[in-house]
C-alpha cells in the first residue's frame, strides 16, 4: 500500500521523518524500504537517508505485513464510561498511534501517562474531561501503583529490596543518569523489585514504579548492574549480544487504583492487571 506525507521543516532526515510519520514501523524496516528503493522524495525514488526540505513530498510503499504493524489490533484489559486501559503493543507510540486507534472505537480519549516506545503493557486513556482532570491528579500524586515485569541481567542481590538515587536527564544522548548522590537538577527515584524466577544468567523480576521518572526502571537496574535484557540504550553491547532478544524486555502488567475521587471513586481498589 501505498502511503504519502509532506514534510513541514528543512533539515529532517527522511528516515526520522517517516519513523514520526509510521510509529508502529522499527527504524530497520524502514532501512530496508530504503534499500530496496520504495521510498520516494518529490517523485524520484530515495536511495539514502537524505535531508528533506519544507514542503517535500514524500511516498512509501508498505507490504502487508507492515501495514499490519501500522493497524495492530489493541487488545484491551479493561473499559468502562469514563476509562479505557489498553495493552500497547511493542515500537507502538501511545499519544499519536495508540490513541488514533482507541478514538476510532471510543471517541473522545486522552492518554493519562506514557510508556517508552519499545516498552509494552497497561496504559490508561481518559474518556471524558473530568475522569482525564481526575487521573492526571492521581499520577501527579502517585496514588496509583504501578507494576511491571522485566527480565534482566544476573540475579540481584539481595533478591527483593527498595532502590533510592537521583535521576538526571542527558539531552544530547536522551538518556537517563542515575546518581547515589544528589546533584544539580537531579530528582529523587524510588523502584522496589523483587525476583519472581531466575532462568540461568539472568531472571525475571516484577518491579513497582514509586516514582515515574523518563527511562526510571531502565536507567536504575542498569545503575546497579542488573540491565533490562534487549535494552540498546541501557544494556552494555556485549550483554546483549549473549540473548536473543532485539527490544527491551518490559512489559507493564498491573496498576492498582487507589485515592481517587468522583468521578472514578467506584474504582478505589481496583486492579487492572494483564
Amino acid at each position: 500500500m501505498k502511503r504519502e506525507f509532506t514534510n513541514s521543516k528543512d533539515g529532517a532526515a527522511l528516515l526520522e521523518f517517516l519513523s514520526d510519520a509510521l510509529p508502529g514501523l522499527s527504524l530497520g524496516a524502514l532501512k530496508s524500504q530504503l534499500k530496496k528503493r520504495e521510498i520516494a522524495v518529490n517523485g524520484v525514488r530515495a536511495d539514502s537517508n537524505m535531508t528533506l526540505k519544507a514542503g517535500d513530498a514524500v511516498r512509501i510503499f508498505l507490504p502487508q505485513n507492515m501495514e499490519s504493524a501500522l493497524n495492530p489490533a489493541v487488545e484491551i484489559a479493561y473499559a468502562d464510561g469514563n476509562i479505557v486501559a489498553a495493552v500497547k503493543p511493542v515500537l507502538t507510540d501511545v499519544e499519536n498511534h495508540l490513541a488514533n486507534l482507541l478514538r476510532a472505537k471510543y471517541g473522545y480519549i486522552e492518554p493519562v501517562h506514557r510508556l517508552d516506545r519499545n516498552t509494552e503493557g497497561l496504559v490508561l486513556f481518559a474518556r471524558n474531561p473530568p475522569a482525564e482532570a481526575e487521573l492526571l491528579r492521581a499520577f501527579k500524586e502517585r496514588l496509583l501503583n504501578k507494576y511491571y515485569s522485566a527480565l534482566v541481567y544476573g540475579v540481584p542481590d539481595p533478591k527483593a529490596g527498595e532502590l533510592r538515587a537521583y535521576l538526571g536527564r542527558d539531552k544530547n544522548t536522551n538518556t537517563s543518569l542515575i546518581s547515589s548522590v544528589k546533584r544539580d537538577g537531579y530528582l529523587p527515584v524510588v523502584t522496589r523489585y523483587a525476583v519472581e524466577e531466575e532462568l540461568g544468567g539472568y531472571c525475571r523480576l516484577s518491579v513497582e514504579l514509586v516514582t515515574g521518572r523518563t527511562h526510571q526502571i531502565r536507567a536504575h537496574l542498569a545503575a546497579i548492574g542488573h540491565p533490562v535484557l534487549g535494552d540498546g540504550k541501557y544494556c552494555p553491547r556485549e550483554i546483549l549480544k549473549k540473548f536473543p532478544y532485539r527490544c527491551q524486555q518490559l512489559r507493564a502488567v498491573k496498576i492498582v487504583f487507589n485515592g481517587l475521587n468522583e468521578p472514578l471513586a467506584y474504582l478505589n481498589g481496583k486492579t487492572i492487571s494483564v
